[in-house]
């Protein structure tokens, strides 16, 4: 059985971060997606909290991780480390759109802790610290 992750930050398929290049070499990347919400810049990464219009969505990649038990929970590890209580990310059950316009069900991130409207990432996109269009991200 397949099990989908959708990712919108620090490990997205372009972001140079060591987890996103492990995440990558492990997983099948499906293709990008969108999912209802809003994004918020929280520093090193971003932090995806449910919409709160019907137009908030934001932007990530969806990988299948197979039956890789293993590398789900190193995925929870990474989140709980970067975001420990009270303010901490929460996987969730959610359906992303993907770019064919089909619906699927994934695990996401929310993350659980207070944003301010001046963090809020309008675009639905987060980009920092990523490769540059044409660069190979598991090159290296």
């Amino acid at each position: 059985m397949s099990t989908l992750l959708f990712v919108y930050g620090t490990l997205r398929r372009r972001s140079r971060h060591p987890m996103a290049r492990k995440l990558a070499r492990r997983a099948h990347f499906v293709g990008e997606a969108t999912i209802a919400g809003r994004l918020y810049d929280l520093g090193r990464y971003p932090g995806l909290l449910e919409a709160a219009e019907p137009g908030d969505r934001v932007h990530g990649d969806v990988y299948d991780l197979g039956d890789d038990e293993a590398t789900l929970r190193e995925m929870d590890a990474y989140e709980g480390v970067e975001s420990p209580w009270p303010a901490y990310f929460d996987r969730q059950r959610a359906s992303v759109r993907m770019g064919d316009g089909n619906d699927r069900a994934v695990w996401v991130y929310y993350f659980r802790g207070a944003v301010h409207d001046e963090q809020r990432i309008v675009s639905g996109r987060y980009d920092k610290n990523f490769f540059a269009e044409g660069e190979d991200p598991l090159a290296g």
